[in-house]
């Protein structure tokens, strides 16, 4: 039932407008928050172990009433404590998400100011970590560079003439391209490098675990 409703919902993103909702020129400007601590008790330590943030920019112009392009700019920051990888560890360990993308949206009006959209894009991005143990020596030392393109449904509700609240499901599908060039340094350093390709879809899980909101201001 849920994949049938998921169907439709898709169906309706894509499907022609018929009530527009911004004039052509428009500007809309927005992002997307989030931020979580875990915690971790043990033996000997108790307390927060792992941060991650990330942080959307995006802006868009409306190039018909209907549909609206633009970019957005990604930030993701994360730190984790006691980590363990490559058979190293426990190590300070710092990522850190860097990327740029372009997007193409359509919104359908539902009435009583919600709207229903579709958004498909594409993006870059680089990601750097870097481990180091708890002398300050650094041990893993790398970049990730990666290219996806996605598409995800949302559900979007204009609070006031300038403001729209977003809800969105970001993983409904996406294809990505990874090329990974990590250096290790063990007791025989050593250098990973490799390429992969990921495709996903949230259909095959639950989708509403996966749950973004954001926003949008209308200039």
């Amino acid at each position: 039932m849920t994949r049938i409703l998921l169907t439709l919902f898709v169906f309706l993103s894509l499907s022609s407008i018929v009530n527009a909702q911004f004039s052509k020129g428009s500007i809309l400007l927005g992002g997307q928050l989030s931020y979580s601590a875990n915690n971790f008790t043990g033996a000997y330590r108790s307390g927060p172990n792992a941060y991650y943030g990330n942080f959307i920019i995006s802006a868009g112009k409306a190039i018909k009433e209907n549909t609206v392009v633009g970019i957005n700019l990604t930030y993701g920051p994360s730190w984790i404590g006691d980590y363990s990888n490559y058979g190293l560890g426990p190590l300070r360990y710092y990522n850190a998400v860097y990327g740029i993308g372009i997007f193409y949206r359509s919104y359908k009006s539902l009435g009583k100011e919600f709207y229903i959209f579709g958004e498909a894009g594409a993006g870059f991005s680089d990601t750097y970590e870097s481990g180091t143990d708890y002398s300050g020596n650094k041990l893993i030392s790398g970049h990730t560079y990666s290219g996806n393109i996605y598409f995800m449904p949302g559900i979007a509700y204009k609070i006031s003439k300038k403001v729209l609240l977003e809800i969105t499901i970001p993983d409904l599908f996406s294809a990505t391209y990874t090329a990974q060039n990590t250096w290790v340094q063990d007791m025989f350093p050593y250098r990973i490098k490799e390429n992969r390709l990921y495709i996903s879809t949230s259909l095959s899980s639950n989708p509403l675990a996966a749950l973004g909101v954001g926003f949008r201001l209308i200039l």
